[in-house]
């Protein structure tokens, strides 16, 4: 049943034509003089937010920028990537996000296979422009101080631009933004996601069986990196169409993430695993009073189970994991759809989703057994950028196929076995690294983990555990193969473990496990 709040909220968006350049009407029209988003020693309110985005809107119009034209952006997490975002939304531009941490041979691909006109860039890291080649590219716009030879600052860019909203009408149904995969395998294609698929999330995922009431004074904190469809498409836009105050960290700390739910009362937190990771295994964090948070979400990757379990013991909220990817705008299934929570699951499907499981000739499973987790619905995106053969392949039968192998129990909520192309197989058996990730996890000395397949002349492959112990501890001879012949089958026990100082991981908690396979050289025996 919807809140009050959620439905003043619904009433004050945009009737017609609605587009992501609107998401701040509903609180122009509900609280203008509230604070939108605070940041480090900043507070501005949605009125200032506006007006800001106006101002970006106005200069990309100056700066010749048509509906559609792409503008490429690479920012860290601050309040001004926020503001560019929804000016580009408000000019029926695509957006064209780039992870802060890529090299310039990433940003070459990106800037030209996207054909970005103009690019955002924070100055300080505007020098990998160095090696780039862009033909396309006519404008860089610098965050602080311009440096470059024709570039500008964002400073000047806006001051010279009015506060009055442009007259273009966005087109609902066009390329909102082109979200490039992660990259793990292969060169990242450019998932081209609508205004439609992004607000269709939103409208599905309100007011669900399993999430407390939108309330007036709900605060939401956001550490995710933005460039990430997770929060870019689904916490920002959730958290400004409902009107709720942002609590906007430019980088994780966790001790720091909980002060702030203490100090801004924080009742909202959407989080990815090594959050959470390193939420259960920070000391001290009990001492912080988080009692005013009220729903812990997570996704873009899987959360392992005893990894709720401890954070449910250590603020009293029960996280509710949910599942998708850049091509689904984000979500695709969630705990909070379903009446109750079921850990190691992702829940049941978003409503106007359909899922199924596949299998490898696309025929759809029986309940219970383990293939393709395949899907249709209105968040489904565009396809592939000038990728059309790659967009057939990913959609073929009208279905898209997600490359996650998944299960439906009896209730309809969906368990992600693993990536397709993660699966070890074993003598002919299909082993799935999450299964025993998990078990490697429940050992009280290990705090992360990570399995993969190596060649083995045997049986065709071979189980590797790469893990990381906990501060100061160390495993007898054999502890931690004991640990998992306890609880897996003979054939799932890795053959082999490592221990690491870390595991390699990209911006939002995904385990680049092919930086581990590439470094397969260094397979030690069974030790652990």
């Amino acid at each position: 049943m919807a809140s009050a709040w959620s439905e003043k909220t619904r009433a004050a968006r945009v009737k017609e034509n609605e587009s992501l350049g609107d998401m701040l009407a509903p609180g122009m029209a509900l609280a203008p003089d509230k604070v939108a988003v605070y940041f480090e020693d900043r507070a501005i309110t949605f009125r200032e937010f506006d007006e800001a985005v106006n101002r970006v809107a106005n200069g990309l119009i100056a700066a010749g920028v048509k509906p559609l034209d792409r503008v490429a952006i690479h920012v860290d997490n601050r309040p001004e990537f926020i503001m560019i975002h929804l000016g580009v939304m408000r000019v029926g531009a695509t957006l064209v996000p780039t992870n802060i941490m890529y090299t310039a041979d990433e940003m070459q691909h990106i800037l030209t296979d996207s054909g970005a006109k103009l690019l955002f860039i924070v100055g300080a890291v505007s020098d990998k422009l160095d090696a780039v080649d862009a033909p396309m590219l006519e404008t860089v716009i610098e965050l602080g101080e311009a440096k470059r030879t024709g570039s500008v600052s964002l400073a000047d860019f806006m001051a010279k631009a009015g506060t009055t909203r442009p007259e273009v009408k966005p087109d609902p149904a066009a390329c909102a933004a082109i979200q490039y995969t992660s990259g793990t395998t292969g060169v990242p294609k450019g998932a081209m996601v609508s205004h439609n698929n992004v607000l269709a999330v939103i409208n599905n995922t309100e007011d669900l069986p399993g999430s407390p009431e939108a309330m007036e004074d709900d605060v939401s904190l956001l550490v995710l990196p933005l460039f990430h469809s997770y929060g870019l498409n689904l916490v920002i836009t959730r958290t400004f169409l409902s009107v709720q105050t942002m609590i906007l960290m430019n980088r994780f700390d966790a001790n720091q993430v909980f002060a702030n739910f203490e100090k801004y009362k924080v009742t909202v937190f959407a989080g990815a695993p090594p959050m959470y990771f390193a939420f259960v295994n920070t000391p001290g964090l009990d001492k912080y009073d988080v009692s005013s948070l009220r729903m812990a979400g997570s996704g873009a990757a899987p959360l392992p189970v005893v990894i709720m379990e401890k954070f449910k013991e250590l603020t009293g909220v029960q996280i509710s994991e949910g599942y998708g990817l850049s091509e689904t705008a984000p979500t695709l299934s969630s705990n909070a759809c379903g009446q109750v929570v079921k850990p190691g699951t992702v829940g049941p499907a978003i409503r106007e989703v359909e899922m199924k499981i596949f299998d490898e000739s696309d025929n759809e499973v029986a309940r219970g057994e383990v293939g393709e987790v395949v899907a249709k619905g209105p968040n489904i995106f565009m396809g592939y950028w000038n990728l059309p053969e790659a967009t057939a392949e990913a959609m073929r039968g009208g279905w898209f196929h997600t490359g996650d192998m998944g299960r439906f129990d009896e209730d309809g909520y969906l368990t992600i076995v693993d990536r397709k192309k993660d699966m070890v197989v074993v003598s002919g058996y299909n082993v799935y690294p999450i299964e025993i990730e998990s078990v490697i996890l429940r050992h009280p000395k290990v705090i992360d983990c990570a399995v993969i397949g190596v060649p083995d002349g045997y049986q065709g492959e071979s189980v590797k555990a790469c893990v990381v112990l906990g501060p100061d501890q160390s495993l007898e001879e054999g502890e931690l193969d004991a640990h998992c012949r306890e609880h897996l089958a003979a054939y799932k026990v890795p053959k082999h473990y490592v221990e690491r100082d870390a595991l390699p991981k990209n911006l939002t908690g995904k385990v680049l496990k092919r930086v581990l396979r590439d470094e397969e050289g260094g397979v030690t025996k069974a030790r652990v």
